[in-house]
Order: structure tokens, then sequence, then C-alpha cells
């Protein structure tokens, strides 16, 4: 009888140890870090980029390079996206969302995705 438990332990570790070892090795499955508070451990995983349109963050990229006085603005202050009279103050601000459409509407339901806060100073 003994020997049977035995058989059936290894049975069972050898058809579910490949499962359990098995480890995902996509960038997109990293734990970059973790934070525990009390009882809530919050993971930081490594960014998952399959559901960014690549288009549109290279054409604000090309434009903030371009413009790093207007992106500096829009990155203080994402607001600025939705008011019509600063873009259209702003003849190029204006081209690269009639160029890109759909651009100034992912920057306003998402502005993180495109522009970086600025800091305050001395930090």
């Amino acid at each position: 009888m003994t020997s049977k438990l035995f058989l059936a332990v290894i049975a069972v570790f050898v058809f579910l140890a490949p499962a359990a070892l098995a480890q995902d090795s996509s960038p997109d499955s990293r734990v970059l870090g973790t934070v525990v508070n009390g009882n809530t451990t919050t993971y930081f995983m490594a960014a998952n980029s399959s559901d960014l349109d690549m288009q549109r963050l290279r054409a604000w990229g090309d434009f903030a390079s371009e413009h790093p006085d207007i992106a500096r603005a829009v990155g203080h202050s994402p607001s600025l996206l939705s008011n019509d009279g600063y873009v259209n103050k702003h003849a190029e601000l204006a081209k690269v969302f009639s160029d890109n459409p759909g651009l100034r509407d992912a920057m306003i339901a998402n502005p993180g995705n495109f522009v970086v806060p600025r800091q305050p100073a001395g930090e």
C-alpha cells in the first residue's frame, strides 16, 4: 500500500510540477518593486505597452522635443489641452492635433501617458 501511495505522489508531482514551476519570463510580468502598507501590498510591474498607440506617442514626443515650452506648460497644467483658446493660440500645437486625429482626445483622457508633470524646484 505504501508503494502505491508513493507512486501516486510521484505521478501528481510529475504532472503538476511543470505548471507550478513554470514562470512567465516576459518583461511585462516582472515585479519591479513592492510597497507594503498594513495588510495591503502594492506591486509595481513593468509597463505593458500593448494597449498604447505608439504613433500618437511618437507624434507627441517629436512635438515636445521641438516645442519644449509648450510641452512644459501642458505638463504643468494638462487642462490646457481642453482649452481651445490655448490650442489655437499655438499654431504648432493645433497642427500636431489636426495631423494626428484622436491625439488631443487621448491626451485629455490620459495626460499621464503623454506628459511628465512639472517637478517642484529642488526635487
